[in-house]
């Protein structure tokens, strides 16, 4: 007579297949939740930088202790100051560095308000931008000569 077994469980193979197929998801939820990530980095990037080119405006505009206000951009970080010119020994200057995925590309380097209108010495576009290895989008700011700021 022969005795059938009733064996429960998993072959081998069918825990391999299982194992791949969660690595492949894992792998793919890693590398959208680090794309999401950048591009939040450059999101808020780009709205601080914003607000801070505002601000600087305003704090000219109310003549806060009397001073002039700018923003001096870097590749990598932006700089808030107070006075006529940039100086990086400036007491007082507020330094912002973008995530390390996020940069800046413009051809303004420094914008300086005017005490009376608000208006700004340069005017133009910063671009803030991922690399392409990080999904390549940007966001750009453009300057008028009034110095107001938006978003594109």
């Amino acid at each position: 007579m022969y005795m059938k077994k009733n064996v429960k469980g998993f072959t081998v193979v069918e825990l391999i297949v299982s194992i791949a197929i969660l690595g492949v998801l894992a792998a793919v939820s890693v590398r959208s939740f680090a794309n999401f990530s950048h591009e939040k980095g450059l999101t808020v990037s780009a709205t601080v930088l914003a607000q801070s080119i505002r601000d600087a405006r305003s704090r000219t505009l109310a003549s806060v202790d009397a001073s002039q206000y700018g923003i001096k951009i870097d590749a990598d970080r932006f700089t808030l100051f107070k006075g006529n010119t940039f100086s990086s020994s400036t007491p007082g200057n507020e330094i912002v560095m973008f995530p390390g995925s996020v940069m800046a590309s413009t051809t303004i380097q420094t914008i300086l308000f005017a005490r009376v209108t608000g208006y700004s010495s340069a005017s133009g576009t910063i671009d803030l931008y991922l690399p392409e290895t990080f999904g390549g989008n940007k966001k750009t700011l453009l300057i008028e000569s009034t110095g107001l700021v938006s978003i594109q």
